[in-house]
């Protein structure tokens, strides 16, 4: 294996795991730890990550856009808190906008024994947790993108514009206080965008892992948001500037 490759390899597993064993790393490319430690000093040069007694860690405010599968294995328990706390939040009647992340999955599969929801979602991965519901699935249309399993460009676009709702729940890639909400990419920050100025009420669903990251794409700004339903992992340093922007907060 190259030396680009395996560092590209390792860059993922430390996205995917936040942190990394030297000897683990050793057994898995089946190299030396003098080349797996120069593996780690180049790409903490690139800002990736940490180095610390026997690995290193991920830094917070790095984004690499990772495989569906890969996503589905980060953070599992703290999405599935995330949307316990979230689901009881809806009521019947409701109009909601949810997104394509993995805890608007973990919502909509919560919400197959209820009843009575209008739920508008461009992610299709979204959309099969609710088929067979007594709910009312409306779906955007648009673009499939592979990596999100989600809908996006102008007639997704166009529906969202349309569209009035009373609550969005919207997963991101980052959050930071400086360069607001991020996406992996421009068209789903795009459509994020209008699906903040379509819904009365903005439910941020992060776990804490997605504060301190900003990517490519701006969707807004953090004091946009109405209320953030995170983990107890987040530091008490961005509870307190949550607080001060007078943003609700439940941490579960």
């Amino acid at each position: 294996m190259l030396n680009a490759e395996r560092r590209e390899a390792i860059k993922r597993k430390i996205t995917v795991e936040q942190r990394v064993l030297i000897q683990d790393l050793c057994n898995e490319f089946n190299t030396s730890p003098v080349t797996i430690r120069k593996d780690l000093d180049a790409l903490e040069a690139e800002g990736i990550l940490t180095r610390v007694h026997g690995g290193a860690i991920i830094k917070t405010a790095v984004g690499v856009s990772l495989s569906v599968s890969e996503k589905e294995k980060i953070n599992l328990k703290e999405k599935e808190k995330i949307a316990n706390f979230a689901v009881n939040l809806i009521k019947e009647g409701d109009i909601i906008i949810l997104d394509s992340g993995f805890t608007a999955v973990h919502i909509a599969r919560r919400l197959k024994l209820r009843s009575g929801i209008k739920i508008i979602t461009g992610g299709l991965n979204v959309a099969n947790e609710i088929v067979g519901s007594n709910n009312e699935l409306i779906l955007t249309g648009g673009v499939f993108n592979l990596s999100t399993l989600g809908l996006s460009g102008v007639f997704a676009e166009n529906v969202i514009q349309n569209t009035v709702a009373d609550k969005l729940f919207l997963g991101v890639d980052g959050v930071d206080f400086e360069k607001g909400l991020t996406a992996f990419n421009y068209e789903e920050a795009k459509l994020n965008q209008l699906m903040m100025k379509a819904a009365s009420e903005i439910i941020l669903i992060a776990d804490s892992s997605k504060f301190g990251k900003k990517t490519m794409g701006f969707i807004g700004k953090v004091e946009d948001v109405d209320r953030i339903i995170t983990d107890k992992g987040i530091s008490s340093e961005y509870v307190e500037k949550l607080t001060k922007l007078k943003i609700k907060i439940n941490l579960v």
